[in-house]
């Protein structure tokens, strides 16, 4: 298949393993392997940009992005203009709608670029295409050619290849205009930074906008969710982020506390912890305190940190309110072009997150709130774990998210359908919501 005859294709392949994986997890949903490999392997339509509020109203940053529509080639008025709205239940979330397909144009051109597989996967939602992803482009490409953007699902493409890449893995995402040529791309330090494709037409029809960073960032929808079920709007509380960076949830929680109070951050991640000091930073954040530590060893039980309250390890019974946004199988990721985690890989994430979970729990206050959150889909890093915690930990019981966003639980996996009812899980089932997969579960310290 010549670049020029590529077509769309849904290229997730599943193994065995992976395909019993999901007849397990959804067949109480009714949901079939296809039906989820789809929903899977396919992009979120609907954009989320989660405003802070801190420096600008949800409606100085709508106003912005109506503006960037109108300047689009698609729309000189607001005829087929996509939606550009507050959402219903969170007042700092602003939905954007995906452009009509019918007034894209998505024929595939003369000339074009090879993306890696990462920047293919944001493109479709959204993003223009940055210098470090691209992987080849062909010679007679200059600045304001109109080009046809691929991703290269067999990851067999060389970095600066000059050719057109022949390849049935090729996947097309889209077309844009060239902001780069190739000598910018691949010659001197090899190290270019910034746009280099602009994307004017992807398929999914996902527009592109660009806003001040102090603005916001483009959020997942269950993510701010989970800021929100953490209830932090009372005064003076002292929070812990367990698994902060890169500080998209820990920036949320600053804003929604209007700076007041205290937020302990760890991740044992300094190159990720970078990014969170620069995000709280643009945003204005100031009640954040960042520790390169390992979460699964925070707890102070044999009071080795003495006269210090300010740094991990903590003393138990130290917050009132607890984030374990938990390391996971990342399996509600999507578009999910390629599964590259591995059965035993898997299976092991459990066992981690347990581990966590009884350090958040130690380290919080009788009457606090501990919410615990995965980008993923198993029911084993999700239900089970909360029946788990309900099992081991009398004192734990849980509590009531947003009903009006996600669905419930699913039953007959350990956990009962009164407390299916209290979780927070989104996947394929959610089609209003149309986002990642995603499980919140929030839990009261009785005693």
């Amino acid at each position: 298949m010549t670049m020029r005859q590529a077509k769309i294709v849904r290229p997730l392949n599943l193994d065995e393993y992976f395909m019993s994986l999901l007849q397990n997890i959804y067949k109480n949903r009714n949901l079939s392997v296809e039906e989820v490999s789809q929903w899977l392997s396919s992009a979120p339509l609907t954009t989320y940009f989660r405003v802070n509020t801190l420096k600008v109203t949800p409606l100085e940053v709508m106003k912005s992005i109506n503006e960037q529509m109108l300047k689009l080639k698609y729309f000189r008025n607001n005829e087929n203009k996509p939606s550009v709205k507050i959402h219903s239940q969170l007042n700092d979330c602003i939905e954007v709608s995906p452009i009509d397909n019918s007034l894209l144009d998505l024929s595939p051109k003369s000339e074009e670029v090879i993306i890696d597989i990462a920047t293919g996967q944001s493109a479709l939602r959204g993003s223009h295409i940055f210098a470090p992803g691209i992987m080849a482009m062909t010679p007679e490409i200059k600045i304001g050619s109109t080009i046809s953007v691929y991703t290269d699902l067999a990851q067999r493409c060389k970095k600066g290849y000059q050719k057109y890449y022949d390849n049935p893995l090729k996947i097309f995402v889209g077309n844009g205009v060239a902001k780069m040529n190739r000598r910018q791309l691949f010659s001197g330090d090899m190290n270019p930074k910034g746009i280099a494709i602009e994307m004017t037409d992807p398929i999914t029809g996902v527009p592109s906008f660009t806003l001040p960073n102090e603005y916001g960032m483009l959020q997942n929808l269950p993510s701010i969710v989970t800021g929100y079920a953490l209830n932090v709007n009372e005064n003076n509380l002292k929070v812990l982020d367990m698994c902060a960076a890169p500080g998209n949830k820990t920036t949320h929680l600053a804003i929604l506390m209007n700076n007041k109070g205290s937020i302990d951050a760890l991740d044992k991640s300094k190159s990720k912890l970078k990014k969170l000091k620069l995000r709280c930073d643009d945003f204005g954040i100031e009640n954040v305190r960042i520790h390169h530590f390992d979460s699964l060893i925070s707890v102070d039980s044999n009071n080795k940190n003495i006269g210090s309250e300010i740094k991990p390890p903590f003393k138990v019974e130290s917050f009132d309110r607890v984030l374990l946004d938990a390391p996971c199988s990342n399996l509600g990721q999507r578009p999910l072009l390629k599964i590259e985690a591995f059965e035993k890989l898997i299976k092991s994430f459990p066992a981690l997150q347990k581990k966590l979970l009884i350090n958040a729990i130690d380290l919080l206050k009788p009457g606090g709130i501990l919410v615990y959150s995965t980008c993923t889909i198993t029911i084993e890093e999700n239900e089970q774990n909360v029946a788990w915690v309900l099992e081991k930990y009398p004192q734990m019981e849980l509590m009531a998210i947003n009903s009006q966003v996600g669905s419930s639980g699913i039953t007959q996996v350990g956990l009962s359908e009164n407390n299916c009812e209290l979780v927070r899980r989104f996947g394929p089932e959610n089609a209003k919501e149309d986002s990642i997969g995603f499980f919140i579960a929030k839990f009261h310290k009785k005693y």
